[in-house]
């Protein structure tokens, strides 16, 4: 098991990984990348996001179930809502293909409005790609109304 502290995101963190198909990537690597497509950057780049995430994918976020469609969604609907999205990972243990994070995400709202937001999330990673997330969420910050800002689509 491998365990971290608190880790930013730098920029030399956010460029894009390039894999091959014989790289056996550590599921934290994958996760890193996957937050830096999903969330970090300010465009989505679906062709990207279909390299890091099961076609069968599936999450369950606060007790609301996504596929990968609704993922996809959920992920467009968060880049019209907000200008601009941080990620901190405050630690992580993995064990095989199993990744468990505790993060912090902030985010600023185009209506001016910002959310600040816990999340403990257990990521499941296979041949380089995400296949599930179950994740909990605490809203240490916000308007109550954005609550369910990390599933909402």
């Amino acid at each position: 098991m491998l365990v971290s502290m608190p880790h930013r995101l730098r920029e030399a963190d956010r460029k894009p990984v390039l894999r091959s198909k014989t790289m056996q990537d550590t599921a934290i690597t994958v996760v890193r990348e996957l937050f830096e497509c999903a969330l970090l950057s300010p465009e989505l780049d679906e062709s990207r996001l279909a390299r890091l995430v099961h076609p069968d994918y599936r999450q369950q976020a606060d007790g609301r179930n996504l596929d990968y469609p609704a993922f996809v969604r959920h992920l467009r609907h968060l880049k019209r809502e907000c200008s601009r999205v941080g990620l901190e990972i405050l630690s992580w243990a993995e064990q095989g293909e199993r990744l468990f994070t505790r993060h912090l995400v902030t985010a600023d709202k185009r209506d001016g409005g910002q959310v600040r937001m816990l999340v403990i999330a257990e990521f499941c990673v296979r041949d380089g790609m995400v296949r599930a997330c179950d994740e909990l969420t605490h809203m240490l910050g916000g308007a109550a109304e954005d609550r369910d800002l990390g599933s909402r689509y």
